[in-house]
């Protein structure tokens, strides 16, 4: 319940506006660091009872124990606050308790403890109108407490009798509440909703309830306070509210509004009186729909009113009375009471107090001084409660873990990865990690509950004990969990396993989020509500939100993988731009503004920008289409790129309105040790606190091999402009090295961006809808040495060097570290791609909302290659394509270089190009093309899967022509025959090491309908001679196996054969077995093996012509069964002749 807190609200921001209290206080160890501990569970306020039977089920003794070693240990169960400077208690207290052991001192059959325990929920206090508003755990149904058996106890002290009483108090203020929550609308906030009222086939439009009021004064007023909520657009609904017969006034909800981000529903509140009848009251709900299709719900009722103090035979009586505030002495008196009735002072949860009273007939009399509001609980002995028995607990000690740089908070179904990332850092990365479970953290900072604040707390304890100090201060914050919407997993399959923080608002689809920014706000005046005070982050925070241990294991998996020598290669310095399309340029806008933020940071990456409006678009049944956008980008990250960035509309299921990136997409990916990070600057790509809805995002991060290595990505609907905002900040601080030439670790550049973006934009819901989903102790991999050219043709590098059309080029150079010195150890390969001047790209204009413009774009390659490093020092050579724009200008070339223990990058831009060299070429021949599909075991005609990768090798004496300047001259693959399914492959080529006259292309196809396919591909050298190849083939569907051309070879053989066969399952795990059969049918040979090919042959599979014994079989002719099973269980079998001599 939420709305009735409003005004709590108010006082609670006036709090956190005074001086923030002083830093807490903290044990050093924790009070479950030692000993035997068990832990039990309640679920409604009330005194509980400890018998040796609940020991004994526990595990916590034998037949007598001695009753004063019995501790019990707890905060009770009410949610903790979230204002940093509001008191809360630090670690487990010590509860006093009540021994009935028979004065022997030891808890035999019959004896009993009891101790004084609050539920889950709360009622917050209202002094000035002296009254109380309740308060619904939303974290847990059960409050928490801890027993230990060993050292002396608190026991219950008993008061002192007082004189004479000026004034006989024998009724108090009862308080109720009912409150069912089952519905969230927008799987979003705090708030659910309980039963619905509509005017529908299967639907009620009215509702009763029985209100219990047991002992309710005669003819007494009590109060009714409800709140409800109605979807009704255009026209106002009401609620028609009943009580015992009686109407009272109406309560009139609001009209919502049309628009999809109109809030879902409105709300309101009514304040009724009614007198009671009886026990029970019955209170009548009836909605009146505003328009068609109108709906309802209750939210909640909590109804307050005067009780007769009586115990009698209803249990316990838990009362307090306003009157007794006075500053007098009070003599409560209690109706229907015996000699064995009890009254406990429970005012001080953990230290209640015994009232002695006496007993004058049935009453029970006792008297307290006044001036101020006390709680009381009456009781029998006999109706006392048990709590559950949890059983044992593992001993901890959070308070005095060591400093640590990066904490890894993890649900314990995830220990075992959580231990394996940890081991990482201190490994791979320098970072003192400490990987700590959720549960340790509820037990010791939430008296066991589930509740996020405790992380908080716990965060925060680290914060304050060491963030003066510069080497010990925590500066990342690793979450490894899903999270959930659903804090009481009410939803099938729900997943909250590391709880995020939910906002207050559940109806308002603009305003509503949840973030783990929460767990970073670490000051002691910060609080999330508190609009007027200025929360930044402290931490750097970041997401895995595995929901079981194997996506956990895939993530760190790619991790291991992105840190590892194998993840080497020049997709490190390749920056991709993505743009919607329409609403007037906005998008490509934004992308130009961050195409700027990056080059200033870092203008050693290289930008590749696929924006829509730029590309053919194509309409087809499922709407506007953009084929060509797709394939570039599918064929960007299949060569790798280390950061792609995307501006536009979105949503979980897909990017943009023309879908360029969908799951069936993403599935196709194979872009293993080559991970972008993902920045999306759009609507709710993201929201991992969904269970019921996956999302492209949180696949992209926890799919296996492949996708992404981390995202800075959005939850919820956001804005465009604060999108720009953020995405700048973002990776300006992403980007930009520090005063070390190193990058900022993503933690670090998410924290920092935030925190500029909070104090510089109004918009702090946008802001908090940003979420690193990743680990924030990363450093993204941008080469961390430098590339330099020093020589051109034999001469020193200058500032006005030009390369010419035509001409051969040798250029040198060398790997330095950050300051210039050269790396005389480094030993490896450079890779240069060389550009010729940077041209303007204009867009087509393919819908109103997309106006005709320009961007600029480095696109046309002079030479892509690749060189030896020896003692740090390299050259290469490349004769410069004839197809150049001849005008001067400044061309661009950009370096990578990879060695065995580290890598390098670097940027020359002031060569110049245009012009041409004197002199006619001799080379009148076109280039050697040799085609394959997947690997070049591929034979022309050979069958394939839907979407293989167009292989080719290249050769020619003066080099590939990969302009794209000239038209007709690109590299191009026609598929089919029609001209509007064609494939530029100018920027897939690659030239061999050390010899530019040839080299490979390596493109991604798309998928392709099952059946034969021809690809005609032509080149061009770098004198414009052409040459072009046919390459045939056969696609096979991919929802079965296929399997062909099953054949053994050598055959006839005498010592050795290999077992060929074709399948359309490349990269995936085969399983294959072969058997050996003589012609009568007996099993003389089996093989088995798992296999993985590339492409779509295998000859894995070898055979030394020996049996089962090792013995050489006879010559003759020989059966054999070659059997395939694929991942699903798919299977087929071939059978062969194979022939020994």
């Amino acid at each position: 319940m939420l709305l009735n807190l409003r005004n709590w609200l108010t006082c609670l921001l006036v709090l956190a506006l005074l001086p923030a209290l002083a830093q807490r206080q903290y044990r050093d160890h924790s009070v479950l660091a030692t000993g035997a501990w068990y832990k039990l569970g309640v679920t409604e306020t009330g005194i509980y009872k400890i018998d040796l039977p609940l020991l004994q089920a526990l595990g916590a003794g034998g037949s007598s124990i001695p009753s004063g070693s019995v501790r019990v240990f707890g905060n009770g169960g009410q949610m903790l606050p979230e204002a940093n400077n509001a008191n809360r208690p630090d670690d487990l207290q010590e509860l006093a308790t009540w021994i009935e052991d028979g004065g022997d001192g030891v808890l035999n059959a019959g004896d009993y403890i009891l101790f004084y325990a609050t539920g889950p929920h709360a009622w917050i206090k209202d002094s000035a109108n002296q009254t109380f508003h309740h308060q619904r755990n939303l974290y847990s149904k059960q409050s928490f407490y801890f027993l230990t058996v060993g050292g002396a106890g608190r026991r219950i002290a008993t008061a002192p009798a007082l004189p004479a009483a000026a004034v006989s108090i024998d009724r108090s203020q009862a308080r109720y509440f009912y409150e069912l929550d089952t519905f969230n609308f927008l799987a979003s906030g705090k708030e659910w909703y309980g039963e619905e009222f509509a005017d529908a086939p299967g639907k009620l439009t009215s509702r009763s309830f029985n209100l219990t009021t047991p002992r309710a004064v005669n003819g007494s007023l009590w109060t009714l306070r409800t709140a409800c909520i109605a979807r009704s657009v255009g026209n106002a609904s009401r609620f028609e509210i009943g009580i015992n017969g009686q109407q009272v006034p109406a309560l009139t909800i609001l009209p919502t509004g049309a628009s999809q981000y109109d809030a879902f529903a409105q709300e309101g509140a009514g304040n009724y009186t009614f007198t009671p009848a009886s026990n029970s009251t019955q209170a009548n709900y009836r909605f009146v729909p505003g328009s068609f299709n109108a709906q309802g719900w209750l939210n909640w009722m909590e109804w307050l009113g005067p009780q007769q103090l009586i115990v009698g035979n209803t249990g316990q009586l838990l009362f307090r009375s306003w009157e007794a505030v006075s500053p007098s002495v009070a003599e409560f008196v209690i109706g229907q009471a015996t000699a064995a009735t009890r009254v406990w002072d429970i005012t001080d949860r953990d230290a209640p107090v015994n009232m002695p009273g006496t007993l004058t007939g049935s009453n029970w009399q006792f008297r307290q001084e006044g001036g101020r509001l006390r709680e009381y609980v009456a009781f029998e002995p006999g109706s006392t409660m048990q709590p559950q028995a949890l059983g044992r607990i593992a001993n901890q000690d959070l308070h005095a873990a060591p400093p640590v740089d990066h904490i890894i908070i993890y649900h314990p179904s995830l220990a075992a990865q959580a231990q394996r990332l940890g081991d990482f850092h201190r490994r791979n990365t320098g970072l003192r990690s400490l990987p700590v479970s959720t549960e340790a953290i509820y037990n010791e900072f939430a008296s066991g509950s589930a509740d996020p604040v405790a992380i908080r707390d716990f965060v925060k304890m680290y914060f304050d004990k060491y963030h003066q100090s510069p080497d010990n201060r925590l500066r990342y914050l690793l979450l490894l969990g899903d999270a959930s919407y659903d804090y009481l997993d009410r939803l099938t399959g729900n997943t909250n396993l590391v709880p995020a923080y939910q906002n207050n608002f559940s109806l308002q689809i603009l305003s509503s989020y949840a973030t783990d920014d929460f767990y970073g706000f670490l000051e002691d005046d910060e609080d999330i509500n508190a609009g007027l005070v200025l929360n930044d982050l402290d931490i750097g925070i970041g997401r895995v939100p595995a929901g079981n241990a194997v996506e956990a294991a895939q993530f760190i998996d790619k991790l291991e993988a992105y840190a590892g020598p194998g993840s080497r290669g020049p997709w490190r310095t390749q920056l991709t731009l993505v743009a919607d399309d329409e609403d007037d340029n906005l998008h490509l806008q934004d992308a130009e503004s961050v195409s700027a933020t990056a080059i200033s940071a870092m203008p050693q990456l290289d930008q590749q920008k696929i924006y829509l409006d730029a590309y053919p678009q194509e309409s087809n049944a499922s709407g506007s289409r953009y084929p060509q956008v797709v394939q570039a980008l599918d064929n960007q990250v299949m060569s790798g790129t280390l950061i792609l960035n995307y501006s536009g509309h979105g949503g979980a299921r897909r990017l943009a309105e023309e879908s360029i990136l969908d799951q069936d997409i993403i599935n196709g990916w194979n872009n293993a040790q080559q991970l972008p990070l993902v920045i999306t600057a759009t609507c709710d790509f993201a929201p991992y606190d969904n269970p019921l809805q996956p999302s492209l995002g949180e696949n992209l991060l926890l799919r296996k091999n492949t996708g992404a290595i981390a995202l800075m990505t959005t939850t919820r609907i956001v804005f465009s402009y604060s999108n720009r905002v953020m995405n700048n900040n973002y990776l300006r601080y992403a980007l930009t090295p520090d005063a070390d030439g190193r990058l900022r670790r993503l933690g670090d550049a998410v924290r920092e961006a935030k925190n500029y973006t909070y104090q510089t934009s109004g918009d702090v819901a946008n802001n908090r809808k940003f979420t690193l989903l990743g680990d924030p102790g990363l450093t993204l991999a941008f080469p961390a040495m430098r590339v330099q050219m020093s020589r051109l043709n034999g001469q020193p590098l200058g500032v006005s060097d030009t390369l010419r059309a035509g001409e051969k080029i040798t250029l040198e150079g060398q790997v330095t570290d950050t300051q210039g010195q050269l790396l005389s150890d480094f030993e490896g390969t450079v890779y240069p791609v060389f550009y010729d001047k940077q041209n303007q790209v204009s867009t087509r204009g393919n819908d109103p909302g997309s106006q005709v413009t320009r961007f600029d774009a480095w696109q046309h390659i002079i030479f892509r290659g690749s060189a030896t490093v020896k003692q740090g020092q390299f050259s290469f050579s490349f004769k410069v394509p004839m197809d150049i724009k001849y005008a001067y200008g400044p061309g661009r070339l950009s370096l990578y270089a990879a060695g065995a223990a580290t890598d390098a990058a670097g940027l020359v831009s002031q060569l110049q190009v245009g012009g041409s060299s004197a002199g006619a070429d001799a080379d009148k021949e076109g280039p050697v093309i040799r085609a394959y599909l997947n690997d070049e075991k591929f034979v022309n005609g050979s069958i394939t899967n839907e979407r293989p990768v167009l292989f080719l090798k290249l050769t020619d004496s003066s080099g590939i022509n990969t302009m794209g300047t000239a038209i007709g001259h690109d590299l191009l693959a026609v598929l089919d025959g029609d001209p509007d399914q064609y494939f530029v492959l100018n920027e897939w080529y690659q030239a061999s090491k050390d010899r530019y006259q040839e080299g490979v292309v390596r493109f991604q196809l798309p998928q392709m309908a099952p059946g034969p396919h021809q690809l005609r591909i032509r080149a061009w050298d770098a004198v414009n001679n052409s040459s072009e190849v046919l390459l045939d083939f056969v696609v096979a569907d991919d929802q079965g196996l296929t399997l062909s051309h099953v054949l053994n070879y050598p055959n006839p053989f005498t010592t050795h054969t290999s077992f060929w066969f074709e399948h359309n399952k490349p990269g995936q795990d085969l399983q294959v077995r072969l058997q050996v059969f003589t012609v009568s049918g007996r099993v003389i040979k089996m093989l088995q093996q798992t296999i993985n090919t590339p492409g779509n042959r295998s000859c894995d599979l070898e055979w030394d012509g020996r049996d089962e014994y090792g013995q050489k079989v006879a010559r003759g002719v020989y059966l054999y069964k070659l059997s395939v099973t694929a991942p699903g269980k798919q299977r087929k079998e071939r059978i062969e002749k194979l022939v020994v001599f």
